[in-house]
């Protein structure tokens, strides 16, 4: 079954990750979707106010609904939210928990609730060549008490 309008090449997502209207999310190629992560493309308020003014969960006020694309090169850190009506463009890291209620621009790091800039994807691509991995647990605890010494 086609669950979203688009998925392009090399998309990893949570198996878990089927959102209500799925099909008004399109995803692009190469891109990382962690654990925990929403994309909400409506929302719930037209059955309160269709109650609360017309007694009964149909009426004049209609469920909102609006589109998110993800464009190329893109990490989206766990638990964030990406609300409808916005375009992630490529070449962008999402922190985690980060609420995007807005476009993202091609070739930026953001994060926060709601998201605002942190730096470049350039600048990030630079630091995280620096990291080293350690060859095992061990050498992954020590190298961890040595940044958490008092």
């Amino acid at each position: 079954n086609k669950l979203f309008h688009y998925i392009g090449d090399n998309v990893r997502l949570p198996a878990s990750l089927v959102p209500l209207h799925s099909e008004l999310i399109s995803i692009h190629n190469n891109v990382e979707i962690a654990s925990g992560v929403k994309f909400v493309v409506h929302d719930a308020i037209h059955g309160v106010l269709n109650l609360k003014f017309f007694g009964c969960l149909e009426g004049e006020f209609k469920e909102k609904l609006d589109c998110i694309e993800v464009m190329d090169n893109v990490f989206i850190g766990a638990n964030s939210v990406i609300l409808g009506g916005v375009r992630i463009g490529s070449n962008v890291v999402i922190g985690s928990s980060t609420l995007v209620n807005k476009d993202i621009p091609d070739g930026t790091v953001w994060g926060g609730i709601p998201a605002r800039q942190l730096g470049t994807f350039d600048d990030f691509v630079a630091k995280r060549r620096l990291v080293k991995c350690p060859k095992d647990e061990l050498e992954a605890w020590n190298i961890f008490y040595q940044q958490h010494q008092k």
